[in-house]
């Protein structure tokens, strides 16, 4: 934001020293209708606009605020060439249509179907003011196709940087995506699973409220994985994070792949009673589904064993120390027999 007031400012002192320069080179009978348009027309117009970047609605109307700036400008503009003409017969530069209209564009950074219309609406206005008075002479249609072809190539180049630019925010969000999450599961990675968690343990802590960490491992999946092969170890562990997706279904949840068949989940809640009642819900779903494990020397079928801590975030020093209860509690629950949860 401050960038574009400050482009807006800048864009003020460039018309101020516009006058400069002008009333230098312009008839003396065309200061007063020069300084009337300049100071009293398109300098206002800038200061509205500069105005307006305090208002809180201002990214809503954004677009069209530019839009509505660079075609007042430009009219005003185009008024003056017809003053100095019926006045003075003097040419004054269109130039300015060009410089308004590429300075919308690329430094307010309109969007493309903006651009286009201002495009348009420039180029009639140009092109009627050439009918209404013949200011360049010989060159009028010239100069006429001149600015209408430059209004296009300024539209045409606003398409490209909006491709490139929408191009360049789909590159990031993929980056982001491939930061952040596991590739297998669709969950947090662990990086971003602690990120989160630390962050959720941070707002918990300064609200005094309950939290808990699940720790959650998928039993004997090394004999799983060997006797069926990698691809169904990939679909096993696929399959554990769609049942966390199903029964962990807040927002709020924190959901990610702790690292080989291990995963982790950080909620808040109000009573221990619903997460034992969540843990309980992730066991008999596995119970449903009967995957085969036949080499398991437990079970002939595949489960998880669950460890939790919970309590108020206040209750422990860091994320840290409840994931280190939590996955004590996870190997209590794998000695006491697997497929349980043990709350620590």
């Amino acid at each position: 934001m401050l960038m574009l007031r400050l482009s807006i400012v800048v864009g003020g002192i460039l018309i101020s020293l516009f006058m400069i320069g002008d009333l230098q080179l312009i008839p003396p009978e065309l200061a007063g209708s020069y300084i009337t348009s300049r100071a009293l027309i398109q300098l206002p117009i800038l200061a509205g606009l500069l105005a307006f970047t305090f208002a809180p609605q201002f990214f809503r109307f954004a677009q069209t605020a530019f839009l509505a700036t660079v075609i007042s400008i430009t009219y005003a503009n185009y008024y003056l060439i017809h003053v100095a003409w019926e006045q003075a017969a003097f040419s004054f530069p269109y130039e300015g249509t060009l410089l308004y209209a590429f300075f919308g564009f690329f430094v307010f950074g309109m969007k493309f179907y903006y651009a286009l219309t201002a495009m348009l609406i420039s180029s009639v206005g140009f092109v009627g003011l050439m009918f209404l008075d013949p200011v360049y002479g010989d060159r009028t249609w010239m100069n006429a196709g001149f600015v209408v072809g430059s209004l296009f190539v300024g539209a045409i180049g606003r398409h490209r940087v909006d491709r490139l630019l929408g191009q360049l925010e789909e590159a990031n969000e993929q980056l982001v995506g491939l930061s952040t999450v596991d590739g297998l599961t669709d969950l947090f990675n662990r990086r971003a699973l602690m990120s989160e968690s630390e962050r959720l343990f941070a707002l918990q802590r300064r609200s005094n409220k309950r939290l808990a960490v699940f720790m959650m491992d998928l039993d004997h999946f090394k004999q799983f994985n060997d006797h069926y092969g990698h691809q169904e170890g990939d679909r096993a562990i696929r399959i554990q994070a769609d049942i966390m997706r199903q029964v962990f279904k807040r927002q709020t949840d924190i959901l990610g792949r702790y690292g080989g068949e291990e995963f982790m989940a950080v909620i808040d809640g109000e009573h221990a009673d619903r997460f034992e009642h969540l843990a309980g819900e992730i066991l008999k779903q596995w119970q449903e589904l009967a995957v085969p494990n036949e080499d398991s020397p437990d079970s002939k079928v595949l489960s998880c064993s669950i460890g939790i801590c919970q309590g108020l975030a206040t209750e422990f020093d860091s994320i840290d120390e409840m994931i280190r209860r939590a996955d004590e509690a996870l190997y209590r629950a794998k000695k006491q027999g697997r497929a349980r949860y043990v709350m620590a």
